[in-house]
């Protein structure tokens, strides 16, 4: 009998190589065909349409397997969409945009951030235990503490009675964007560094808003290109793509809550408990994690934290002011989950300096002894300039003028002051005295290697080999490689 229609009617007889090419809800085998030979030359993956009839295989044309992918894969202003998202970006599209990134807690990241920022006497350790043994090792002075917690809204303490009126002295900007929260805990400490050297722009810009109050500087920070391009610097095409859809998405779902909102006049049941578990457990999945900072200043320390609209002050200081951040900081830490995790992370003064100004000591003090006793025949000891050349003086930040400059220790004062002193004991001096340069000079050569390994870590983060891999799959997709793989897959 013949099949009937949906209108009631006959459906023609169809002959049997048309029957399997058109849609017409009969019933059909659930075996796998078998594939024929050069399916890739022979045939295309059309774009599905149920009201379209199919042409017979014989009068298809034969076409490469390339031109198929095109066709089946995209339209053309998919494929021009696709092929920009994909493309390299630009320092300059960096510097254009205008949201703000999730930044990780790498301190090759916020080492790279002080370099860019003009604050280079400045560096960033990663502190692992709040330890005496620990702290005492840290690059003195530490400026400030940035740690990174999970955030938890509404039960963060307020301690409104701790926290006064932002003082004069102190600088202390509030975050008035998301993801901005490590660029201004950053900043919060830079700001309030003592005897540190900024660059002319970082400068500039605290000058220009210590007279503002708090949400007044974090709107600045927000709007500054500078500072802004710094934050997003470590950021990858995707990275930008992925804020702008996370903030769309956020977008849409306040809107539907709104919607929801003023919709719903019925009484909302009661959640059950496993449904209460549910939504627990997605509120620990979603975890928020946030910047706050530590600072001393006018002998008091200080929590700087962006979300709030004032300084909190822990207290005053007694021996060591990262005595009681420390202290603040374990009770944080106690307070949240046992499956909360932290970082924690310092910002010291930078040893290149230091070891700077202690190499052209050292230097100076050789080039006195080589001034007394060279004449002696018996004289040794090269001259310190043929060792410390103006070359190699020049890439520890030193010339020649600069260490004969410097002012002596008293103790070597009056080591060469005194009447005994003759050329064996200057000669094991000058001994002790090159000893201690080599030493100096390979702690600002490593010192060195570490701000490279920032801007390198930097630089690794930044390269993004996804339009290479998509250059490659699009030309295996050309080539048919694709299709025999996934029917290597499927067999």
């Amino acid at each position: 009998m013949d099949a009937l229609d949906e209108t009631g009617g006959h459906l023609e007889p169809k002959a049997p190589d048309q029957a399997d090419d058109q849609n017409t809800g009969v019933r059909r085998s659930s075996r796998a065909r078998k594939v024929p030979t050069k399916y890739d030359e022979e045939y295309i993956i059309p774009a599905h349409d149920a009201s379209s009839q199919q042409a017979p295989k014989q009068s298809r044309p034969k076409r490469k397997a390339g031109q198929a992918a095109a066709e089946a894969v995209a339209p053309q202003d998919t494929r021009s969409l696709l092929q920009e998202v994909l493309s390299g970006m630009s320092p300059d599209e960096r510097k254009e945009y205008g949201g703000w990134v999730e930044l990780e807690s790498e301190p090759g990241f916020f080492n790279a951030m002080l370099q860019e920022l003009g604050a280079k006497e400045l560096k960033v350790q990663e502190i692992y235990s709040l330890d005496a043994d620990t702290l005492g090792l840290l690059p003195k002075p530490v400026h400030g503490l940035i740690f990174l917690f999970e955030y938890e809204g509404s039960s963060e303490p307020s301690d409104d009675e701790n926290r006064p009126d932002c003082p004069d002295q102190l600088w202390f900007a509030n975050q008035t964007t998301a993801n901005a929260c490590a660029t201004v805990a950053l900043m919060n400490i830079v700001m309030n560094a003592q005897g540190v050297g900024l660059d002319t722009q970082l400068r500039d810009f605290k000058n220009s808003t210590m007279d503002l109050p708090p949400p007044h500087r974090g709107h600045f920070l927000d709007e500054s290109d500078f500072i802004r391009s710094i934050h997003n610097s470590v950021a990858r095409r995707i990275d930008l793509l992925a804020e702008d859809l996370a903030l769309d998405n956020k977008h849409e779902s306040s809107l539907k809550k709104k919607r929801k909102k003023a919709t719903n006049t019925t009484t909302t049941p009661k959640k059950s408990s496993a449904a209460s578990r549910r939504v627990r457990k997605k509120r620990n999945v979603d975890t928020n994690y946030h910047y706050i900072a530590y600072v001393p200043l006018n002998g008091q320390v200080w929590e700087l934290d962006g979300f709030q609209a004032k300084p909190l002050c822990l207290g005053p200081i007694a021996d060591s002011w990262l005595d009681i951040a420390s202290a603040a900081i374990l009770e944080r830490m106690m307070s949240n989950s046992d499956f909360s995790s932290y970082s924690l992370l310092s910002i010291c003064q930078s040893p290149l300096q230091t070891l700077s100004n202690d190499l052209a000591t050292s230097l100076a003090c050789s080039c006195t002894l080589h001034n007394m006793f060279s004449g002696d025949q018996t004289w040794t000891i090269p001259d310190p300039f043929q060792v410390f050349p103006n070359a190699r003086l020049m890439q520890r930040g030193l010339t020649t003028k600069t260490v004969i400059s410097q002012r002596h220790p008293e103790s070597f004062q009056a080591k060469v002051g005194h009447a005994d002193f003759a050329i064996a004991e200057a000669a094991e001096l000058a001994r002790e005295l090159r000893t201690e340069q080599d030493s100096l000079d390979a702690q600002y050569v490593a010192e060195l290697a570490t701000v490279d390994e920032a801007v390198e870590t930097v630089r690794g983060r930044q390269r993004d080999y996804t339009p290479a891999i998509h250059q490659w799959v699009q030309a295996l997709a050309e080539k048919g490689v694709l299709r025999e793989l996934i029917q290597e897959m499927e067999d």
